[in-house]
């Protein structure tokens, strides 16, 4: 993992402070673009930047809830790339992932990611969360027909 220059990280900050902005006053394709525009900044190969994951992260947050899982599939799968590379929220994106098939209805798939990082992470993740995703977690009976 690299340190970015300062004078690079803030500008990246400022676009993604920028892009939720826009995203909070509705103007969700400007958002977008903004937070494009970060991504772009990061030198290649991207998955060497720690913060690229963040960056990524802000992006599938901001995708759910809107509920716009094509794009959300899009930047999860950079958060895979950077995580792969630098391992460093191995559970965290497993959360995501959960969230990521629970949300598209699969929840099969959600469950077997959150089987994986439960025994880790504990309930840790789930505690800001939508409360449904725990439910989910505990009682997947209600949600998983056979």
């Amino acid at each position: 993992m690299a340190v970015l220059d300062k004078k690079l990280q803030d500008e990246i900050d400022s676009l993604t402070e920028q892009a939720y902005e826009k995203f909070l006053n509705n103007e969700i394709e400007q958002s977008f673009k903004l937070y494009e525009q970060a991504w772009n900044l990061y030198p290649e190969p991207k998955e060497n930047w720690n913060e690229a994951f963040n960056t990524a992260r802000y992006i599938v947050d901001d995708c759910f809830k809107i509920r716009d899982f094509e794009r959300a599939k899009k930047w999860l799968n950079n958060m895979i790339m950077v995580n792969n590379n630098l391992h460093l929220d191995d559970e965290y994106l497993g959360f995501y992932l959960g969230r990521y098939y629970f949300e598209t209805g699969d929840y099969v798939k959600a469950k077997e990611e959150w089987d994986s990082i439960v025994p880790i992470a504990g309930y840790r993740y789930f505690e800001s969360k939508d409360p449904k995703y725990l439910d989910f977690y505990r009682h997947p009976e209600k949600y998983i027909k056979n």
